[in-house]
């Protein structure tokens, strides 16, 4: 059952980043993942270059991806706590812990290496071509700050399931 609730979180949480592309508008919120080229054309395009948002340092997203997240595998933890057995802090740190970090590694190789490289839908319009997106160096360092980002959200959560 804890496997099977993951594994729907999973490709829900691939649902929301399918529906966040396809047009040049909803491919600038993500642009901080794109290659560095890709962002460089972009910025320096006459039409979406105005529209780029503004660059937030990784601390700001770091804090706000922890924040997301607690909420999240708290929200859950809370709603199906019996289901998932979550008795004591170490049951749901343990259960928290293996799904973030199971969430952060199927984003690096089912979301990011298979589909994002390869989908159409990630594409600007003005630079079609697949090549420019296939170098996955910011997807690789994404995941690397994702596992302590895990960690602690896993460590938070926990303590807000067992406390609640």
């Amino acid at each position: 059952m804890k496997i099977m609730i993951a594994a729907v979180f999973y490709f829900l949480y691939w649902g929301v980043c399918f529906l966040g592309t396809g047009t040049d508008r909803k491919n600038l919120i993500g642009l901080r993942s794109y290659p560095d080229e890709v962002q460089t054309r972009v910025q320096s395009d006459p039409q979406l270059g105005q529209a780029v948002p503004k660059v937030k340092s990784t601390a700001a997203i770091l804090l706000r991806n922890l924040l997301l997240f607690t909420v999240v595998f708290s929200v859950l933890g809370l709603a199906l706590k019996s289901v998932l057995g979550l008795n004591n802090y170490l049951s749901a740190f343990w259960y928290f812990l293996a799904f973030g970090e199971g969430l952060g590694l199927f984003d690096l190789l089912v979301i990011d290496l298979l589909w994002w490289r390869s989908t159409k839908r990630i594409r600007f319009s003005f630079l079609p071509e697949k090549k420019y997106y296939q170098d996955p160096k910011k997807h690789i360092e994404s995941f690397w700050r994702g596992i302590p980002l895990f960690a602690a959200a896993a460590a938070l959560a926990a303590l807000i399931v067992t406390v609640l």
